[in-house]
């Protein structure tokens, strides 16, 4: 991998460099050995041609979420591509749950894509309740940062980096969330290497 920006990453090989979209760009470390699994999908620009785009996935969880979400009515590959930035065990609770105001508060999730996916996916979802963690006090962070008087904005970026995995103690989560807020999207910003 050569360089990463805020959609893509870019591969060279044989002299030819590839641009892949990947959920979370900054996942990547330039220079480093990483495996793939990769979606092609073929487009036709407003010229009539015949474009090739390609999606990558650190793992295959991630791509079969992506496979899933393009065949919900209005979901296209790229704005499935914003929806698996996102934790993959979040977005099947919400959905499992038909919880529509939190689905909104994540990436890539207008209104009305939160209520196709939860028309058409909640018994796809529903089936894997046991492997989703993190239910009641998810919902108790998103309360909790509402009544702190956080915007929509920055409890979309807390829930998107807050790594629920680690404690279910609602205190802490909010702790965690704040901090997150507090620095802004630092980690978002552009990278760009130069290769020689």
């Amino acid at each position: 991998m050569i360089s990463t920006n805020k959609k893509t990453i870019t591969f060279e090989n044989n002299y030819v460099g590839y641009s892949i979209y990947v959920p979370n760009p900054t996942e990547f470390e330039i220079n480093k050995v990483i495996k793939l699994y990769i979606y092609k999908n073929m487009c036709v620009n407003n010229k009539n041609k015949i474009n090739e785009e390609i999606y990558g996935f650190i793992n295959y969880q991630t791509k079969d979420l992506f496979l899933t979400l393009i065949n919900v009515n209005g979901i296209g590959p790229k704005i499935a591509n914003q929806i698996c930035a996102n934790d993959i065990n979040l977005i099947k609770q919400f959905v499992s749950e038909k919880n529509i105001e939190s689905l909104c508060l994540l990436e890539g999730i207008s209104p009305k894509i939160a209520k196709s996916l939860c028309d058409e996916l909640e018994g796809v979802f529903a089936k894997n309740n046991d492997n989703i963690s993190y239910r009641q006090e998810t919902n108790e962070l998103i309360s909790a940062l509402k009544h702190l008087g956080y915007s929509q904005s920055e409890i979309e970026l807390a829930i998107r980096k807050t790594n629920f995995s680690k404690t279910n103690n609602l205190s802490d989560l909010i702790s965690e969330a704040i901090k997150i807020i507090a620095t802004g999207n630092k980690n978002d910003s552009f990278t760009d290497a130069k290769t020689n």
